[in-house]
């Protein structure tokens, strides 16, 4: 009996080991045999598919050199081939500098002409002349999430390359609908199509994350604008305007989305504050630490994605941001220092140079908050040189009465108009309070 136990235990050690052992070898060839079964896939795909897909290439006219690289793929029997907005977007803003040219898989060229662009889901619409090849198709419906799908682009030059990864349907915490797509997206493959099993375009390569997260422009918006340019009679030729109406269209209909339901607020010291008004608006909280001789809490909010315009220049960003300061250990001359130098340091959220936006003009005054309380308010606007009626609207409000406290309220818009603007920073004032 007493080594019947230690004999019993080894052999349920070993028992527990043989079936480790085969656990692990199952999961192995599991594993082995999906991976196989999405090689198999990406292969036969890419043999079906590649006469359709090609390197979407930005030529310096006078270097006659590229400038710049994305993908793309054919999608009408006439000849349209989709890409993204920021792959052609330097041809847009200079066509006297650069041309379009499009490089297949066996290595030939072909010169492209622009036809259309969608900046907002950060699609584009290019031509060739000839091109006798059957178009890709779309799918009816969504994938299930969790099923495979492959990315098909031409990553840092290097030629074509396939990338298995998961469906992981809409994104709803962005405005701007994206999939998220579990697998490497790298530069070079943007504007690339990203097919299903049967080879069917379920999105188009646009941005990622790292670490396996990337995200895709849903080919429902690409069908729309295809839709669009095979309605229209007369070729688009100013694609400037093209952008000024799509910014004016979608501020609008965001900020009307805003302004349609009531705020959320939250204390914050001893001020009310906005919360996470909508999906896409993150906020963050941080407070300071025991050795700082000064107490402050805070909140800041942004919207999670905004509208590439050019390398330097975003816009359709919307953020807010809250900062409430008490004296602490510091006296209330070094307070008041340090409380003057952060008013000073507030800038806007969205990335602008000067031959994008004007310079900003503000109006500073002195207002009474509902208790009584003193304010210095200032609201900043800079309009936008190519895009006529659009603003960046930039708010900044601190309180001035009290030595030993202080309350800020900051608000940036990126592309608003002047209505737009305006009624923000009404219902703005009218919930954020002291």
């Amino acid at each position: 009996m007493p080594r019947f136990i230690p004999l019993c235990k080894q052999s349920i050690i070993q028992l527990s080991r043989l079936q480790s052992s085969f656990l692990a070898i199952c999961l192995c060839f599991s594993l082995s045999v999906v991976s196989h079964a999405e090689e198999k896939g990406a292969a036969t795909l890419f043999k079906q598919y590649q006469d359709r897909i090609f390197q979407i290439r930005i030529m310096d006219i006078v270097a006659e050199k590229k400038s710049g690289l994305g993908s793309g793929f054919l999608v009408s029997a006439d000849g349209l081939i989709a890409t993204n907005y920021h792959v052609v977007a330097k041809l847009v803003e200079k066509p006297s500098k650069y041309r379009l040219e499009y490089q297949d898989v066996e290595g030939k060229t072909q010169k492209l002409t622009l036809v259309d662009i969608d900046v907002i889901n950060d699609l584009a619409l290019v031509k060739a002349e000839v091109l006798d090849k059957k178009p890709m198709l779309f799918p009816e419906d969504h994938p299930t999430q969790g099923d495979t799908i492959y990315s098909i682009g031409n990553p840092f030059d290097i030629g074509f390359t396939v990338v298995p990864g998961t469906y992981n349907g809409i994104d709803e915490k962005t405005y701007y609908q994206r999939i998220h797509f579990s697998g490497s997206i790298n530069p070079g493959m943007s504007g690339g199509p990203v097919l299903d099993k049967d080879g069917r375009v379920v999105g188009i390569n646009v941005s990622s994350a790292g670490d396996q997260v990337s995200f895709l422009v849903p080919g429902s918006a690409l069908k729309i604008l295809i839709e669009q340019v095979q309605k229209r009679e007369v070729p688009l030729i100013d694609f400037g305007q093209r952008i000024r109406q799509q910014l004016l269209d979608n501020q609008n209909k965001m900020i009307s989305e805003f302004l349609a339901k009531e705020w959320p607020t939250q204390v914050l010291g001893e001020s009310q504050v906005l919360g996470e008004m909508k999906p896409f608006v993150k906020c963050w909280g941080g407070s300071s630490d025991d050795k700082e001789l000064y107490k402050s809490v805070s909140t800041a909010c942004r919207s999670n994605e905004s509208i590439y315009l050019n390398d330097r220049f975003s816009s359709g960003v919307i953020s807010y941001q809250f900062f409430w300061l008490e004296v602490g250990e510091l006296n209330n001359s070094r307070f008041q220092s340090y409380y003057q130098s952060l008013f000073r340091r507030f800038e806007p959220d969205n990335r602008a140079y000067e031959d994008d936006v004007g310079n900003y003009v503000c109006d500073e005054r002195f207002v009474s908050d509902k208790k009584g309380g003193k304010d210095k308010l200032v609201f900043c606007a800079r309009a936008y040189q190519k895009y006529a009626g659009i603003y960046d609207a930039l708010y900044l409000r601190g309180s001035v009465d009290q030595a030993d406290k202080a309350f800020v309220s900051h608000f940036t818009l990126a592309g608003v108009d002047q209505q737009n603007m305006n009624a923000f920073l009404k219902r703005f004032m009218e919930v954020v309070e002291r």
